[in-house]
């Protein structure tokens, strides 16, 4: 990574720590570490999924045949390694006082940023047995969660979702100040086949944040998975 683009990222991926939000939302097992493991959580940590759900990227194009999606780059866009997305994270939640969020770091499956300081984050979860992933129960509790961690955060309903005709996301827009900087994040999940797909959209106005969703969505491509997968 450049020089110009890491100076972007201790910055507007300092509350990318909202990914785990998500994960803490649908996941039971959730578990907490001390501060002094912060440094643990900037090391590429080893996936918890399977490699299969895990999926890869070729050409900066995240493919995803086990859940039956895929993401194509934006133009111009940057990918970001898991190590690198594990150090943003770290970064961020050590500047808000937050607690390190070591344990579901290696869940992070894909990542790209521009160097106008905007980024999107995709993490992949097994969703616990017996979890309610209603949206009706969903969301209450990840805005109580946000709101938990991000006190002075603005939290509200999403309006510009990632969904399709067969697919529909539960979603939060926040509005926080990060580094004297105002910042906006769309925090989108999806429960699929057992696990939680969640996309975080971090941008520093709202209206490159709607551009980006738009982009995105264009760019989210929902594959039929065959017989027996």
């Amino acid at each position: 990574m450049n020089k110009t683009s890491f100076r972007h990222f201790p910055n507007t991926s300092a509350i990318t720590a909202g990914i785990c939000l998500l994960i803490v939302v649908l996941a039971a097992n959730a578990q907490e570490t001390s501060v002094a493991d912060q440094a643990s959580a900037a090391r590429v940590a080893p996936n918890s999924l399977d490699e299969n759900v895990v999926g890869h990227t070729v050409g900066g194009d995240y493919h995803n045949k086990y859940l039956g999606f895929e993401i194509r780059h934006i133009p111009g866009w940057t990918s970001m390694s898991r190590g690198m997305m594990n150090v943003n994270e770290a970064v961020g939640r050590d500047a808000f006082g937050m607690k390190p969020g070591a344990n579901h770091s290696g869940n992070r499956v894909f990542g790209m940023h521009d160097e106008a300081g905007s980024n999107v984050i995709v993490l992949i979860a097994r969703i616990p047995g017996g979890e309610d992933t209603d949206a009706s129960s969903v969301n209450p509790r990840l805005v109580r969660m946000t709101k938990a961690q991000l006190p002075n955060a603005q939290v509200a309903d999403e309006t510009v979702l990632l969904d399709d005709s067969s697919h529909h996301f539960i979603a939060l827009r926040v509005n926080y100040t990060a580094a004297n900087r105002e910042m906006f994040q769309s925090l989108q999940v999806l429960p699929l086949e057992g696990y939680a797909l969640s996309l975080t959209i971090t941008a520093p106005s709202a209206e490159h944040l709607q551009e980006v969703i738009q982009q995105l969505q264009s760019r989210l491509h929902w594959i039929p998975k065959k017989s027996g997968q």
